[in-house]
C-alpha cells in the first residue's frame, strides 16, 4: 500500500484520533472526496457509498464488463484469507484461468501480489515421503487490493449490489455490523507494517530485507522481517475492543519454536492497548504500540 494515501486521507478528513483513522480509512482509503468524521460510520457509508451505489459501480467496475471470471476473484480475495489457491477455490475457478484472471486485475489496478517466502520442502533423499497432507502441500502467494475501498466494496457492498439496487439495505448493514472488527483488522495489519518499515526500523539503523507477513502450512505470523544484520522480528496487530494479554505473546513465541528461531525482536500492536501482566513484562526483545502509535504515517503535525 502507498503510505501517501493514508497521510492524504488523513489530512482530507482530519479524524480525531488513530482509531477513528484507521477504521474510517479501511473503508474510505483511496475514496478521494472529504468525508464529515463527526458522522456515525453508518451514516457515512449510506451517505457516501450506498446512495451513489450506480455511479460508484459504474466507475469501479467499468472495465470488468459484468465478467463474473473477475468479480467472484475479486470477492474471494476481499472475504477470504487471499491465498491464492483458496481465493481461486472459493471463485470456482482452476489455476490457469485464476491467473490470467489476476493478470488482468493487477495490470488494471485492482489487485497487487504478495509472495510467499515459504521453502520448498527438503527431501533427505529423492524417494523420501513425508505425510498425505505435507505431500499435497503447495505453496500459495496472497492477493492485496491497491485500495481499502476497493477492498471495502467488494467484500460488503457488490454482494448485496440486488437488495441494496430495490432500496433494502439492512441486508448490507447487518453484514457490515457483523464483519466491521475482522474487517478493520487487515488494514491495521497493513499500516504496522508500514510503521514498521518506515519508522521503526530506522531507529535502530536497521535495513529490512523483507518484511509483510509471514505464512506455510501450519503458521502464520501478521509479521515477519528479516534484517541485513541477520535479525528476526516478529509481530502481531490486534484490532479488538478488549486490551492484549500476555497469551498473545506466548502464542507468538510458539509460532517461531514452529519455525524454529528466536526472534530478535517481538512487536505487538493494539488497537486498545494491553493487559496490566503484559505490559510488566520484562523482556528486552519486546515492543508494545498501540493505534495511537502509527500517527507518524499521516505526516501529522
Amino acid at each position: 500500500m502507498d503510505r501517501k494515501l493514508i497521510s492524504d486521507f488523513f489530512h482530507r478528513n482530519l479524524p480525531r484520533d488513530m482509531e477513528q483513522c484507521v477504521e474510517l480509512f479501511s473503508i474510505f482509503g483511496g475514496y478521494n472526496e472529504p468525508i464529515d468524521t463527526d458522522e456515525p460510520i453508518e451514516s457515512l457509508i449510506l451517505h457516501h457509498i450506498i446512495t451513489l451505489f450506480d455511479s460508484h459501480r459504474e466507475n469501479l467496475l467499468s472495465c470488468l464488463n459484468e465478467d463474473p471470471l473477475y468479480l467472484n476473484l475479486l470477492h474471494a480475495v476481499a472475504v477470504g484469507d487471499r491465498r491464492q489457491g483458496s481465493a481461486y477455490r472459493r471463485a470456482r475457478i482452476g489455476k490457469e484461468r485464476g491467473n490470467e484472471a489476476f493478470e488482468f486485475l493487477r495490470v488494471n489496478g485492482y489487485l497487487s501480489l504478495e509472495r510467499s517466502r515459504e521453502m520448498p520442502l527438503e527431501r533427505a533423499h529423492p524417494k523420501q515421503r513425508f505425510k498425505k497432507e505435507i505431500e499435497h502441500h503447495k505453496i500459495s502467494h496472497k492477493f492485496r487490493f491497491t485500495t481499502p475501498f476497493l477492498r471495502f466494496w467488494f467484500a460488503f457492498v457488490e454482494p448485496f449490489s440486488k437488495s441494496i439496487r430495490e432500496g433494502n439495505y439492512q441486508p448490507f448493514l447487518d453484514h457490515f455490523r457483523e464483519q466491521l472488527n475482522a474487517f478493520v483488522g487487515f488494514t491495521f495489519e497493513e499500516l504496522c507494517d508500514q510503521y514498521l518499515r518506515e519508522f521503526f526500523a530506522p531507529q535502530f539503523h536497521s535495513d529490512l530485507l523483507d518484511s509483510g507477513s509471514y505464512w506455510n502450512r501450519e503458521v502464520e505470523i501478521d509479521l515477519f522481517c528479516e534484517t541485513m544484520e541477520g535479525e528476526i522480528w516478529v509481530g502481531e496487530c490486534k484490532w479488538t475492543n478488549h486490551k492484549v494479554n500476555k497469551k498473545e505473546f506466548h502464542k507468538l513465541e510458539e509460532k517461531c519454536t514452529k519455525l524454529s528461531i528466536r526472534a530478535d525482536k517481538i512487536l505487538l500492536f493494539a488497537k486498545r492497548g494491553f493487559s496490566n501482566e503484559l505490559n510488566d513484562l520484562k523482556d528486552k526483545r519486546l515492543y508494545r504500540f498501540s493505534a495511537e502509535d502509527l500517527s507518524p504515517l499521516t505526516n501529522r503535525l
